[in-house]
């Protein structure tokens, strides 16, 4: 959908955060986070982060992941 799609102030595609929203310049170290329970991004929990806003994120999605295993 248009909507969902991340735009700059300038009207040219890039990549949003999915932490702070705001964009991810080229230059800027970003990491794509993987959710089991979110695996292709509808919940907006897997996508880009900012290498700083992706901590917590990589964490949590760890976590996830071994408490899936866990119950198998």
């Amino acid at each position: 959908m248009y909507l969902d799609e991340p735009y700059f102030s300038g009207g040219g595609h890039g990549r949003v955060c999915r932490s702070c929203k705001e964009p991810i310049l080229q230059n800027e170290r970003f990491m794509r986070i993987s959710f089991v329970t979110d695996p292709d991004g509808t919940k907006g929990l897997t996508g880009d982060y900012h290498d700083v806003c992706s901590k917590p994120f990589a964490s949590l999605a760890d976590a996830v992941a071994a408490l899936g295993r866990l119950w198998r």
